[in-house]
């Protein structure tokens, strides 16, 4: 193939400008704006294509005389005619003409390559920050078929698959150099919160899971990802009687408000908000991951540090060998909502569903737990089995409430945390695990491999987070020294001869 010409790159840019306009003029009397508006989109794709070409015939070919030498000595001849490379743009495909280098038996050395940083597939990092874009919220071959309809672009399922596991690579480097936030926009607390989310797996990567069953184990058809956050809050201070009212008669609580028995209330917004999910990676992993970015947010350990989470105990046993040294102090705490839902669970068995009799009793033995008597609801708990002639069904909500308390009772002081003004639910990452994880990774269909799943979790976190366009800006740069900066150096070698 021959290298593009600038003049001629020009002139075809502008014989698109051209049909373009003769196209509006021609036809605006037929057209309805939208239809209108479609068609011109269309035309200036082909505008854009011929500007790419444009740049293209400016940077050449990458030829640098007649041979090139590796750092080594080996002397590269170049080779007769130029070789090409599709580069899928935006616009569409544009062929590549490259001068290539290459010694008999050994893989030719593209000069080019390195001075435009071409990507190793033909995607243009561009069209790649698109697909990742579209794999972020959509099924692969949904977003392939969006980027054809717009584009006209001939993606298919498997490279929206590829380019997304390809993209997530740069994950771990980017938040190494990123710097911490703002401290000025930093808030009273650090907040750390954990919580899992099943994601479905594709038959084969079910069967590794657990693949020797117990007795009466079913098979799993799920693996884990665990969601990890990091943020600041300020500090709240709540009575137990108003937080209980908030968590279990919402609406009544709204008419007080709205009739100004009590103020209405600001919730502190939590800032700097960093989210993470990951199937693949440890538990612990994870957990240090969000360790190192609370650290270095709070490199002094100044703020409090506030440790959120749900009743899962293997969470609870990492947290606390991982955290506990924070020097100005750790509060771990038990999730309300869950403390919340299991008195909800007693209530229903003793009063019927959703009963106003048991709403009532949820809102006072929540009351009471949030001024810190958590001893006294788990007794009242027992003189109802005790008292009551209570079917096996009911009774056992009754021991698995008492259970959960007892085992969780440490971490449940809530007068203690109310009074200090700290946040007590887990929010935050509860939405993190709906955001980051189930609205992507569930629904009719889907089954994930575990490598498909990492990336778009990976992927998510990012977006999530608001780091994505940064990260891939990031990423390109790093693809660059992958591809071209860690290898090999080459320089002309006609250089050498004249120097010598």
């Amino acid at each position: 193939m021959n290298a593009y010409e600038v003049e001629g790159s020009i002139a075809e840019g502008r014989m698109e400008f051209e049909r373009l306009f003769e196209f509006v003029h021609k036809h605006a009397e037929n057209y309805e704006a939208h239809e209108m508006e479609e068609a011109v989109f269309k035309k200036l794709l082909p505008i854009g294509l011929a500007a790419m070409k444009v740049y293209f015939a400016e940077k050449g070919t990458g030829e640098q005389g007649e041979a090139i030498v590796r750092e080594d000595g080996t002397i590269l001849p170049k080779e007769s005619g130029l070789r090409k490379k599709n580069y899928i743009s935006l616009f569409g495909v544009i062929p590549v003409p490259r001068t290539c280098y290459r010694k008999l038996g050994e893989a030719g050395v593209f000069p080019l390559d390195q001075e435009a940083n071409l990507p190793e597939r033909a995607y243009s990092y561009y069209l790649q920050e698109w697909m990742n874009r579209l794999s972020i919220d959509h099924a692969f071959q949904e977003g392939a078929a969006r980027l054809k309809h717009l584009f006209g672009l001939p993606l298919v399922e498997s490279g929206m698959r590829n380019v997304s596991q390809e993209g997530a690579t740069s994950y771990d480097a980017y938040y190494e150099q990123k710097p911490p936030p703002d401290p000025e926009k930093e808030r009273e607390f650090d907040v750390v919160s954990f919580d899992g989310k099943g994601v479905p797996m594709i038959k084969a990567e079910a069967a590794k899971i657990q693949a020797k069953l117990g007795k009466g184990e079913k098979r799993q058809k799920k693996k884990e990802a665990l969601v990890g956050v990091s943020y600041t809050v300020d500090r709240k201070e709540r009575s137990p009687e108003e937080l209980a009212e908030c968590l279990v008669n919402p609406e009544a609580y709204r008419a007080r408000q709205a009739r100004k028995v009590i103020p209405k209330e600001k919730h502190p917004q939590a800032q700097n908000v960093r989210r993470m999910a990951s199937i693949k990676r440890k538990k612990k992993e994870v957990m240090k991951t969000i360790q190192k970015d609370i650290e270095g947010r709070d490199p002094d350990q100044k703020r409090p540090l506030v440790i959120l989470l749900d009743g899962a105990l293997g969470l609870w046993t990492l947290v606390l060998l991982l955290f506990g040294q924070w020097k100005s102090g750790v509060t771990y705490i038990l999730d309300i909502i869950h403390v919340r839902d299991y008195l909800w669970e007693v209530a229903n068995a003793l009063y019927g569903e959703e009963s106003e009799e048991g709403r009532n009793w949820v809102q006072k033995k929540l009351t009471e737990i949030l001024r810190g008597r958590v001893g006294y609801v788990v007794g009242g708990l027992r003189q109802i089995i005790t008292k009551r002639n209570l079917k096996k069904g009911k009774r056992k909500t009754l021991e698995k409430a008492i259970t959960y308390f007892e085992k969780h009772k440490s971490w449940m002081k809530y007068n203690k945390y109310l009074a200090a003004g700290m946040p007590v639910a887990t929010g935050v990452v509860e939405s993190a695990c709906g955001s980051v994880v189930k609205k992507r990774m569930e629904g009719e269909g889907k089954r994930w491999s575990l490598e498909g799943a990492e990336s778009i979790l990976l992927l998510r976190s990012l977006q999530k987070s608001n780091d994505f366009i940064k990260y891939w800006r990031f990423h390109a740069a790093q693809e660059r020294i992958r591809l071209y900066e860690s290898g090999p150096k080459y320089v002309p070698y006609i250089h050498l001869a004249k120097a010598a």
